[in-house]
């Protein structure tokens, strides 16, 4: 029987999985995640549901992928009629609390929460609605702003990390006016929205990563990088077909590995008035991110993509009743979040609820691990068609709406530098998994599915061409702030 605790949940945006102390990394310095992977469990294969902000947030509340909801990309968001943890938490007495980027459609909604402070939702309730356009015959047009936030690595300072501060303040307070008062087990969210580029990053942090010793990324290099169309048209529409240059890489990683470090810095900050408070021995602690970043790898920045770059994520945890120092290697997803969160406060699921994909961790937390199928998907801007991915211990597929498969070993190639369907196009693993995968979806009624609604979802904004003239932005502008918009 898991012991009802408190909850501190520190949600990241953009964190890759890899890039943690505690999972090996060789350069990057992230202490007081670390000191949750030494203290409790470490997650390796962790998958959020789509590596793009708001249908992977939607999903990490509802416990559902975005093919179950239809919340697909960054316009058509999450906006409380799904019921999520937070609501089911919230209607049996327990506080729940979310502090900065929750990227919902608005905070007018009731998304479940007691209460949001400074929250960031998507732009102006529309967010990204560019992202129609992939349903159009001449799709996607290609943009500039995507770049150029990438080419303002440096040291210096971004509104992300202002912002950054102002929820850590915001934490702080709540944690002093609130955390000793509640009758029952609470939840406060706390979500940062770096390492998000650009990787603006402030001098002491930037200074632990000199350019010269980076660790540089795999088929970064143009006559290296896969020669997959999927590939090629997120390169295309982003304007890195022609390549990186290395020393624009470089500042990229660097900050990077910066931002991440300054996310780690702004959580032991939290930690350490837990401590003072008293808390920690009553209250867990869970880290996870929205989804990843190539940081370079295959030459793509961003995510939008599901390599393991873009879909792995980390998932950490500590505190009563959770081993120490444990890695977990089952196959596990943001949608087993909401029975874990849910049994963790000592709450009940409903009778709705037992429709969930995702089961509890904590099973595995307790030494149950069972084997276990992963899944992604992706149907927004950067892909033509829809993408989805399916992993069994070993191997993994990428299937990609009318156009090729890939295929991954992922025990010899963690990195995905070798296609095996380039080579045996009838390799009977991919076969198995495209068998999987038509069990649980049919990706070709889905893609037109997620068409149909993104055009219906443009003329509720008054129709393509209005979109098209909109324009688009590469950053959500932080509450108060407003974007930088690109016409395309």
């Amino acid at each position: 029987m898991t012991t009802p605790s408190n909850l501190i949940f520190f949600l990241s945006d953009n964190h890759a999985g890899r890039m943690l102390g505690s999972a090996g990394h060789p350069t990057i310095q992230t202490p007081n995640l670390d000191k949750i992977a030494a203290r409790g469990v470490r997650f390796s294969n962790a998958y959020c549901a789509s590596p793009l902000c708001s249908p992977s947030r939607a999903s990490l509340a509802t416990g559902r992928y975005p093919h179950q909801t239809g919340f697909w990309d960054n316009a058509i968001v999450y906006d409380g009629s799904v019921p999520s943890w937070h609501h089911r938490i919230r209607e049996q007495g327990h506080e729940v609390t979310a502090i900065g980027k929750l990227h919902y459609r608005s905070e007018k909604d009731d998304n479940g929460f007691s209460d949001e402070i400074i929250p960031l939702h998507i732009f102006e309730e529309r967010g990204a609605l560019i992202t129609s356009l992939r349903a159009t015959e001449g799709g996607m047009p290609q943009r500039t702003s995507h770049r150029k936030i990438y080419e303002d690595s440096g040291e210096g300072e971004a509104d992300y990390q202002i912002y950054d501060r102002e929820i850590t303040d915001a934490a702080l307070s709540w944690l002093r006016e609130h955390s000793t008062k509640q009758d029952r087990p609470w939840v406060l969210l706390i979500s940062y929205p770096s390492p998000h580029p650009p990787f603006r990053v402030p001098e002491k942090f930037w200074d632990l990563y000199p350019l010269d010793e980076v660790s540089m990324p795999v088929q970064w290099q143009p006559n290296k990088r896969p020669k997959h169309p999927a590939v090629e048209y997120l390169l295309w529409m982003n304007s890195l077909d022609d390549g990186i240059e290395e020393e624009l890489l470089r500042r990229v990683i660097a900050g990077y590995c910066a931002l991440i470090s300054h996310v780690d810095d702004q959580i032991g900050t939290v930690f350490q008035e837990a401590e003072s408070l008293g808390l920690m021995g009553n209250t867990r602690v869970l880290y996870t991110s929205d989804h990843g970043e190539a940081a370079g790898n295959h030459g793509i920045l961003g995510k939008a993509i599901n390599y393991e770059h873009s879909i792995n994520v980390p998932l950490l945890m500590s505190g009563p009743d959770i081993p120490h120092g444990q890695v977990i290697d089952q196959t596990s997803s943001h949608v087993d979040l909401f029975q874990t969160i849910v049994e963790s406060v000592g709450a009940k699921l409903s009778d709705e609820d037992q429709s969930l994909t995702g089961t509890s961790l904590w099973p595995a937390i307790n030494g149950s691990e069972e084997k276990r199928i992963g899944f992604t998907e992706f149907h927004a801007m950067g892909s033509k068609n829809g993408g989805f991915s399916i992993r069994d211990e070993r191997y993994k597929l990428i299937y990609h709406v009318d156009m090729p498969n890939q295929l991954f070993d992922l025990h010899t190639d963690p990195q995905e530098t070798n296609d095996l369907l380039l080579e045996a196009p009838n390799n009977k693993a991919a076969q198995v998994l495209e068998a999987k995968l038509r069990e649980f979806v049919d990706p070709e009624a889905i893609d037109e599915q997620v068409k149909n609604d993104q055009l219906d979802h443009a003329e509720k904004f008054g129709g393509l061409e209005a979109v098209r003239r909109a324009g688009t932005f590469a950053v959500s502008p932080i509450p108060g702030k407003k974007a930088q918009m690109e016409n395309v």
